[in-house]
Order: structure tokens, then sequence, then C-alpha cells
């Protein structure tokens, strides 16, 4: 047996059968960039022939400590991620079905760009979007795994709507702002955020060949002198009677709770803008307007433009990156003074 898959079809946990499960699913990573980028290629590598990569944001010379897809060239360009990792899995796998989908989700797209798939991994950087990945899989039936990292440490976890709780029975409301750690705050290495992903997929698997997968949350730590731990919690944990999400079905991150004009990027001492309802950005004519006042590099679904005070990548959709401040009043500002709009 020497196909690309031969190794794996050997795995009594898998099989011939459970290969051809694999090749038939329809996978969307929500998310491009420590956690995605490996979870995306793993996939990929395991016989997945049909996936989506959701990312809002473009690669930045930062992202390569950790995020294996991406390239300096990536980042000398603002190499829109979604576009750079649809790229790098296709040398992988040229027969592979590959979706990038260069927007950012949000409660009037979410459901739009989520249905249709199996199965939805979360490889994002905050709650709100966990949250509303959460709704939008209770609303539609599709089980989804979660994950992160910060630091050295992580976790993760598979939800089964009907079958087990949701997130949002374990934590039953956003967290604060400030109140969680950060990669922005308290940094990350690379080993946390591949060991992760890697057990995320590992629980991917699982769910597409019909084997059994994980209950409760995984917590993982690398640091400690004990050397690496990998345990499990809340496995026992029952659905909240009263949840919002999985016993009353209204939905609130689909409402729009957690949605923000502006909010700071983890990892980057930058300022998301998004704009109030759906529109389309000339990217041409805004090109060469910006191009009077700084230097402008374009991408294929996006634009960077570099002044003295700050650099703005703005996409196609509408959304802004304002890199040079966490504020996002400052933010705000800036891209009113150099866009205005």
């Amino acid at each position: 047996m020497r196909g690309r898959h031969s190794r794996q079809v050997l795995f009594d946990g898998i099989g011939a059968e459970g290969q051809e499960r694999i090749g038939r699913a329809r996978v969307v990573v929500v998310g491009c960039g420590a956690l995605g980028t490996v979870a995306a290629e793993l996939l990929i590598r395991a016989g997945v022939s049909r996936l989506t990569i959701i990312d809002r944001d473009v690669v930045e010379l930062s992202n390569l400590q950790r995020q294996s897809l991406f390239t300096e060239r990536d980042a000398a360009s603002a190499r829109e991620k979604a576009l750079a990792a649809s790229a790098a899995l296709k040398e992988i796998d040229s027969s592979a079905e590959i979706r990038p989908l260069v927007e950012d989700l949000v409660p009037r797209n979410a459901e739009r760009l989520l249905a249709g798939h199996q199965l939805i991994v979360d490889a994002t950087d905050n709650f709100a979007t966990r949250f509303l990945v959460n709704d939008v899989a209770w609303k539609l039936g599709i089980p989804w795994i979660y994950g992160a990292a910060v630091g050295a440490e992580g976790t993760f976890g598979v939800f089964r709507p009907g079958l087990t709780p949701c997130l949002r029975c374990l934590m039953e409301s956003l967290p604060p702002p400030g109140t969680t750690p950060t990669c922005e705050t308290s940094g990350v290495i690379g080993p946390a955020t591949h060991l992760v992903a890697s057990l995320q997929v590992s629980e991917a698997l699982k769910l597409l060949v019909g084997a059994a997968p994980m209950r409760g949350i995984g917590l993982v730590s690398l640091w400690g002198s004990a050397g690496p731990s990998v345990r499990s919690v809340l496995a026992n944990a029952a659905p909240w009677a009263a949840c919002p999400t999985c016993a009353v079905s209204s939905y609130p991150a689909l409402a729009g709770e957690g949605s923000e004009f502006a909010r700071a990027l983890c990892g980057r001492n930058s300022v998301q803008l998004v704009p109030e309802s759906a529109q389309s950005i000339d990217l041409d004519a805004l090109s060469e307007r910006l191009a009077k006042a700084g230097a402008v590099m374009r991408g294929e679904e996006s634009l960077t433009a570099t002044f003295e005070e700050t650099s703005i990548t703005l996409f196609r959709d509408g959304r802004a990156i304002v890199t040079g401040t966490l504020d996002p009043e400052r933010g705000r500002a800036l891209f009113s003074r150099y866009v205005g709009v």
C-alpha cells in the first residue's frame, strides 16, 4: 500500500472506510493564524478534500514565529492570510478544493459562511467570535471544536449540538474585556499553538470517521519543570437549563452580543474597524487616492497604505486594520484622518 494516505489507513482507528469519510467531509477553519495554519495543514494532509478557510487579516513578520504556512515573502507583501494559506495548501494537495474567504466572521454573515459544512474548527483569538461560532453551530446543528493558546498553555474541546453542553453553558457570558490573558499581554510560544491545533485535528478526525470524541475541556501546559501535561475538566458537565443558545434558542451572539465597530487585535499593535453594514470598496480608486499621501501596496483583496504615523490595511468588504495603536478611539481618528470615510 503506497498511496498518499496509506499509513493513516493502516491505523485501526481510521481504516479504509474512515479514510473515505474524511475524503468526503466539508470542513471550515475559522481563523488562519497560529492554530488555523496548523489545523488546516493537518486536515489537508489527512485527506480532507473540501476545506474552507475564513480569515480577516494579512500576514506580518511577527506571525512567522508560529504560523506555519507563511513565508517572509507573504509578510513582505502583506498577503491576505486566507489566500497565502490556500496557495501553500495547494502545494501539498493540488486536488483539494480549498475555498479561502478574506472576511471577518460577524453576525450578519456567520450563518451564510458556516452553513453547508460538516464540522467547524475554531482557530480564532477572541471569545466574541467563539460565542458567535457556538450560536451558529447550535442553530445549524454543526459540531465545532474549540481551541486557544496563550503563553505556554492551551485549551481545546468538542461541542456537539444535542449531545453536549454548548460553550455558553460552561461560561454563561462573554468575559469582560481585559479579564483574560491574550498573546498581546502574555506572549505565546509556537509549540503551544502547534500542540493545541494538533489535538483539535485529532478530535476532528474522530468526528469525521464516526469515533467517539473527548468530553469536556482539555487543558495543556508545556513550561512546568515536571514536563508537559494534558488534563481534562468538565467532562461530566450538564447543559445549562436556561442557556440562551441551546435551551432557549435566542442566539445572543447572532443578535449582536459582543460585536464592536472597533476592536484591538491580539498579538498586534493594531485596531480593526468594521463597517456597520455590508459594503464593497473600490480598491483601485482608493489606492490611487492614498498614493498621494503615502506608500501603497496592493494585495488581491486588500491594500496597505503606510503614512508617517500609521499604516492602514483596507479590505474589499470595508474592514480596516489601523496599525500603531491599541486604542479604538485613536484607531478611528487615524482612519478618518487618512481615509476620510
